[in-house]
């Protein structure tokens, strides 16, 4: 987490040498449905056509797999149905992207492909409501990723300091370690770290939705200071 806020702080230095600045709100897919909040600064010098933008993004997310195997031929998604367990997930996403404003197409909108880096907060799990599995109130399991994007971004002027933004592109992320906290009955919690290439990870890989490849389609509106 350090090193996102490292990231963020470079970039906002980095937008103070702006002198335009555009303030941005999104919403469609990314994985699933979700927004982002995002800042673009752009002409750092003169006839320089490259912007920054840092975003935060929030996406709705499936904890676990539910075609799962858990063995014997029952899935996760029979097993949460039958114990009638409540899942959850989300993903929050910090973005950091260069941005290339391409001249002399001759369209009516801005036309910006643009490439950064990705640090994405998972954090999913389940309760059992209804007290059907003996010793668990609650499982959690989250992780920290850095992960690779790119994509275009298009711009269309509405009024001279608004304009409609559409946002088409795909993110990678690498495997990251995962934290898994179990609550039994009693309120009492215990914690498991497992990292990548340690006992069990593959098969906990398979069952928890981390995100690997995600591509997005976003729709938004972008206002210019």
């Amino acid at each position: 987490m350090k090193k996102a806020v490292v990231v963020a702080f470079a970039a906002l230095l980095t937008a103070a040498m702006a002198q335009k600045f555009s303030v941005e709100a999104g919403a469609g897919l990314y994985g699933n449905l979700g927004g982002q909040l995002a800042v673009v600064a752009e002409d750092f010098t003169p006839g320089l056509p490259l912007g920054v933008r840092l975003g935060v993004g929030f996406a709705q997310s499936d904890a676990r797999d539910d075609g799962y195997d858990l063995g014997g031929g029952t899935t996760w998604g029979d097993y949460k149905k039958t114990n009638e367990l409540s899942e959850w997930g989300q993903n929050i996403t910090l973005s950091l992207d260069v941005l290339y404003k391409v001249a002399g197409l001759g369209l009516p909108v801005e036309v910006a492909p643009y490439a950064g880096i990705r640090y994405n907060l998972f954090s999913g799990g389940y309760t059992d409501p209804q007290n059907k599995i003996s010793g668990t109130k609650s499982e959690s399991v989250s992780t920290n990723q850095f992960g690779f994007g790119a994509g275009v971004r298009l711009a269309y002027p509405l009024m001279p300091n608004l304009s409609l933004v559409g946002d088409l592109g795909a993110d990678y992320y690498l495997n990251a370690c995962f934290k898994r906290v179990h609550e039994d009955d009693s309120g009492n919690k215990t914690e498991r770290t497992v990292c990548p290439g340690g006992s069990g990870y593959d098969s906990l890989n398979e069952l928890v939705t981390q995100p690997e490849w995600v591509f997005k389609l976003r729709v938004g509106a972008a206002y210019r200071f």
